[in-house]
């Protein structure tokens, strides 16, 4: 089975080209190279792109497309529009969500150009919201999303585990290294300090380092054994101020190197689920193609 994915979002589409490669199939991942790979991720899984430049993006999906049984477009919507443009029936689509390209932010700082200018921005966001996403999820074939809490906002969505590479991390620990004690993340869309506080009013005494990967990126290759380094991750993240329930990437990594991980329950967890194992999630695909007809 051939497999084109469109887009990327943090290592997915090309976790999953890898590992669909491995049970055999034909998969690559069409990437925008004028994006700056500010971690790494697309320079490490370079075996699986087909880099292009922004302006010849489009023309170069819909060529792509048209030796592949499947089209999987991560996030990218407008690409959808002109793929059903081209090819009407003749192939099958996958849109697939995995977080804010769905779910939006509440506070997103942008540049103030004119009343004009915001305007206009405000009302093509407005647009693509209320009318673009639902038009898109009617033309795809399936919709799929990486965390459950999304499955509301999308129809018959289905939800596919995000996939850890675990090749990539592993458990091998330097038994002479000496670990720090916890560890969490900081971004752009989280309220680490809401976490910390969550924290330290349930007497969850632990010595966190709050890392900020927007400041300081860690290099993909890099990440396991900086992961390594740690006993425990703290995974609680308030976006929009609400907390996420679903465990974050670097959470499942952490599970994957074999930290303790504590989630927004507080409960401690060890391990990684069975069904964010990248080979199980490859499988998962497997069957929505076919159930889809595509094999």
């Amino acid at each position: 089975m051939r497999i084109l994915h469109i887009l990327d979002a943090a290592g997915v589409a090309c976790i999953y080209s890898k590992y669909q490669r491995m049970q055999g199939h034909d998969a690559s991942v069409i990437w925008n190279k004028d994006v700056a790979d500010k971690y790494g991720i697309y320079d490490f899984y370079k075996d699986y792109l087909i880099k292009v430049t922004y302006e010849k993006f489009t023309q170069t999906c819909l060529k792509e497309a048209e030796g592949v049984d499947v089209i999987h477009v991560h996030g990218y919507i407008d690409i959808v529009f002109e793929l059903r443009k081209k090819f009407q029936k003749q192939k099958k689509i996958i849109l697939h969500y995995h977080g804010t390209d769905i779910r939006g932010l509440k506070k997103q700082a942008r540049p103030h150009r004119s009343l004009l200018s915001d305007t206009a921005i405000k009302l093509k966001m407005l647009y693509r919201k209320k009318i673009g996403h639902a038009r898109a999820q009617k033309l795809a074939d399936a919709v799929c999303v990486s965390t459950p809490d999304l499955l509301p906002l999308v129809r018959n969505g289905i939800h596919v585990p995000i996939p850890i590479d675990i090749e990539h991390f592993s458990s091998k620990n330097n038994p002479n290294r000496e670990l720090k004690e916890a560890f969490t993340i900081n971004s752009e869309v989280t309220n680490i300090q809401r976490a910390l506080e969550l924290c330290k009013n349930n007497q969850i005494n632990l010595n966190i380092e709050v890392i900020d990967r927007t400041k300081n990126p860690i290099r993909y290759t890099n990440i396991p054994d900086f992961i390594r380094g740690y006993r425990t991750y703290v995974d609680i993240r308030y976006v929009n101020d609400i907390v996420l329930e679903n465990l974050s990437s670097t959470a499942l990594q952490s599970l994957s190197c074999g930290l303790n991980v504590v989630n927004y329950k507080l409960e401690i967890l060890h391990g990684l689920p069975k069904e964010h194992d990248a080979v199980n999630v490859a499988t998962q695909l497997t069957k929505i193609y076919s159930e889809l007809g595509i094999i």
